[in-house]
């Protein structure tokens, strides 16, 4: 019994003697590469590091132009112009370019007036940043960077309208065509020809989104989805439109937008709530024939004005693609792409206008300061069309245009209405 005993207590010993008795260490070891920028994880994008010596640029100048049209007739895109422009680098660092500039404005302007205002001028840049970008291998000698720029400028019909400025902003290429340029600065708003260069300078911003061709070697596949928001469920968002802000001695504006869209369910349709303000205190073009008490009426044109617009509108929309999606297996409901609808708004409109004093060549005499008041509520409806699309995180870009019956004191008319808004998105 007891060898019984002896062989069972070696048997379990055995087990205990053949363990492994190697040591197993964990050690944690530090990244030593640098965080990478959001620009340059998105390189193929915004085409960072494709070379590129000669661009030219046709888009939409949001904010900036040569002559304000009041409120009162800028029904359209709101001081916006049509921009075509060039661009050469003389180094990585340096480029010169020229542009020219025609206002867009609502279908109440004549054209005469608008081809009048055309602008040209020409802009020298330095892409402070660009040079050491290069050397770290962050960036080619291209366009997409920060910049400094000193500019010039002057309307093509008037040659005494000069004007000097500079700004500081910077330029993004992406995909193929398309560029997007956004910038503040100071701008001389009075005659260059009274050389007066210490006074009556004014702040702006611009925005400036469209297409660009160039001498770039093209993507084969350009990463679209990293650009835009593919496939990423939104169900309702609060979109604000980044301000038109100027302020200097003859112009001082402030126009934005709030909105907020809800998708109806899982539909392809959507109701897009939206209120505009525009607030502008300018020296300005006002258009057409006022009864007044002098004269009974005048036919005005150079005015100082002080005006507010408020506009509310609501949008119902059918996006046209959402069933094309779902088709190719991918999620639809993400409140972006190309879409038809109605566009319902009722706006307010109140201004003060003081023409000056002048000759009046139709009564032959010369006319005293006269001041009145304008007032207009109106309800305008008909159908609508546009895009729209999420970018990034935050980042959208809306663009519709309506064709609208105004309801106006007189009579019902025909009104061309267009949208054009950049800005920040919050999904919720």
């Amino acid at each position: 019994m007891f060898k019984w005993y002896v062989f069972l207590l070696f048997l379990i010993s055995g087990p205990a003697y053949s363990q492994e008795s190697a040591q197993i260490l964990f050690t944690e070891e530090y990244d030593s590469l640098p965080p990478v920028r959001f620009i340059d994880r998105y390189e193929n994008v915004f085409m960072n590091k494709v070379p590129t010596r000669n661009i030219f640029k046709f888009g939409i100048s949001q904010y900036q132009q040569s002559t304000p049209f009041a409120l009162y007739n800028d029904i359209g895109f709101k001081n916006s112009a049509v921009q075509l422009s060039y661009e050469h680098k003389l180094s990585p660092q340096f480029s010169i370019g020229v542009l020219g500039q025609m206002p867009l404005v609502g279908n109440a302007i004549p054209l005469g007036w608008i081809l009048e205002n055309v602008a040209v001028g020409g802009q020298f840049r330095w892409y402070y940043d660009m040079k050491s970008r290069i050397a770290s291998g962050r960036s080619a000698n291209n366009f997409t960077g920060n910049y400094l720029a000193f500019e010039y400028g002057f309307v093509a019909t008037k040659s005494n309208s000069q004007k000097i400025g500079a700004r500081a902003g910077f330029q993004r290429r992406f995909l193929n065509n398309g560029f997007l340029d956004m910038s503040f600065g100071l701008r001389k708003s009075e005659r260059f020809s009274e050389r007066n260069l210490l006074q009556n300078w004014s702040l702006f911003t611009e925005i400036n989104l469209g297409v660009a061709l160039g001498d770039w070697k093209r993507v084969a596949k350009p990463s679209l989805c990293e650009l835009i928001r593919c496939d990423e469920q939104v169900n309702q968002h609060i979109k604000v439109q980044i301000p038109d802000f100027k302020f200097g001695k003859t112009q001082k504006t402030l126009g934005t937008s709030i909105a907020y869209e809800v998708g109806l369910g899982n539909s392809a349709i959507s109701l897009n709530f939206q209120y505009d303000l525009n607030l502008q205190k300018a020296t300005n073009y006002l258009h057409g024939y006022f009864y007044t008490n002098w004269y009974g009426g005048w036919y005005a044109h150079d005015t100082r004005s002080k005006e507010q617009s408020h506009t509310l509108s609501i949008q119902p929309r059918y996006y046209l693609n959402e069933k094309r999606k779902v088709r190719l297996g991918k999620s639809g409901g993400a409140l972006s792409g190309v879409y038809a609808g109605i566009n319902a708004e009722y706006a307010f409109y109140r201004g003060t206008h003081t023409k000056p004093s002048r000759w009046d060549e139709h009564f032959m005499i010369n006319t005293p300061e006269f001041t009145f008041e304008l007032k207009s509520k109106y309800f305008r409806t008909g159908p609508l069309l546009g895009i729209q699309q999420r970018l990034f995180k935050n980042g959208y870009v809306d663009l519709n245009t309506s064709c609208n019956y105004e309801n106006n004191p007189i009579r019902w008319m025909l009104r061309m209405r267009a949208n054009l808004t950049v800005g920040f998105a919050f999904s919720t």
